[in-house]
């Protein structure tokens, strides 16, 4: 009995080694975790998250993603409010990739050394028929450093939070919100009032935050830096708790809003550019009249040329011929005498020069006298 005890144990024992080698053989490989992942609406998390073979949710794909990896999606759909423990980088880039959630927050990163990057998201709560039915879009309890890029928040209460009661005390926990549309949150669009002994820096670059209650609070602990962004249309634009400083870096807006408020200072570089007033011109120089002499142009009027134009002589007597000659300016020349008719007699019958015509002043002009 004994020898049959003994060979019971033994088949016992081969039979175990057996199906331990069995189970060990059929058993699938556990995944080892890959720096680049990816998401799809038709994937599943029973997948290893390769391009392949996707998963479905960022849940599911960020435990097979190594620390400092990136989960990109495929395609569009809804992947899910995530809890994120380490550096990773969230990519929807080309697809409109969503992250649904109501009655908790989006994102939610708790580990104080961890570098986050949410890119090309649409991380939304359901508004209807409660309003703001999210808590955070994302919450940051802890981290190192958190960057939003082309993110849009909408229907929480406060689209990005910054209470970092997880983070170390000894650093500043740098918070890049760039390209960001945050709106119709009931709360504030970004909330940055960290934990007694925390301290955070927030730099907002191309941000549009509206349609919420205070567009931008920053608390003791936090320091703010704005530029090329949108603050309007909400009950209050600005809101600095505790002598928090909020910088204004050029190229902001703000109108609509309900309450008037302001940014904390100004950067030099945002001051218009005076142009100083051009010098007035130096007045003309009296104009400089130059008198010139009268110009004398002596014009030599010739003389104008005296003529004897020669009487009729014909039929006087020498003597009125000769009056006549010399009232004409010419003079009486030779007389001679010619036989003539009694009635002609003494008077004269013909001159030298027919009568009209010009000569010289005291030309002599010859008759012949009838006799």
């Amino acid at each position: 009995m004994r020898m049959a005890a003994l060979r019971r144990t033994a088949t016992a024992s081969i039979l175990t080694v057996l199906a331990s080698a069995l189970i060990a053989v059929v058993a699938p490989p556990a995944f080892a975790q890959a720096t680049r992942t990816w998401v799809s609406g038709v994937g599943d998390d029973v997948n290893p998250c390769s391009r392949t073979a996707p998963c479905k949710t960022f849940a599911g794909a960020i435990s097979k993603t190594a620390a400092g990896g990136i989960i990109s999606a495929l395609d569009s759909a809804g992947f899910g409010a995530v809890t994120i423990t380490k550096s990773i980088t969230l990519d929807g880039t080309g697809t409109q990739a969503s992250l649904l959630a109501s009655g908790t927050n989006g994102v939610f990163i708790n580990s104080a050394t961890a570098d986050v990057v949410l890119r090309n998201l649409d991380i939304s709560a359901p508004t209807q028929p409660a309003g703001c039915s999210g808590i955070n879009g994302v919450h940051v309890l802890a981290a190192n450093s958190v960057r939003l890029d082309g993110v849009t928040i909408a229907g929480f209460q406060r689209g990005v939070n910054l209470p970092l009661t997880g983070a170390n005390a000894d650093v500043f926990v740098d918070v890049s919100l760039n390209n960001i549309d945050v709106r119709n949150n009931c709360v504030s669009g970004v909330h940055a009032e960290p934990a007694a002994g925390k301290q955070t820096r927030v730099v907002l670059d191309q941000a549009r935050i509206s349609t919420s209650n205070q567009a931008l609070l920053v608390g003791p602990g936090a320091e703010a830096w704005v530029a090329n962004s949108n603050l309007s249309l909400n009950n209050v634009g600005l809101v600095a708790n505790g002598g928090a400083r909020i910088h204004n870096m050029c190229g902001n807006t703000m109108v609509g809003n309900a309450t008037a408020s302001a940014f904390t200072d100004v950067a030099a570089e945002c001051a218009p550019v005076v142009i100083p007033e051009p010098a007035p011109a130096p007045p003309a120089p009296a104009p400089v009249v130059i008198t010139s002499p009268p110009v004398v142009t002596t014009v030599t009027v010739p003389t104008p040329a005296v003529y004897c134009v020669v009487p009729k002589l014909k039929g006087l007597k020498t003597a009125a011929a000769k009056a006549a000659l010399t009232k004409a300016g010419c003079a009486l020349g030779a007389v001679g005498k010619k036989k003539a008719a009694a009635s002609k007699k003494g008077k004269v019958l013909l001159q030298a020069v027919p009568a009209s015509t010009a000569v010289k002043p005291g030309t002599k002009v010859a008759v012949k006298i009838g006799k």
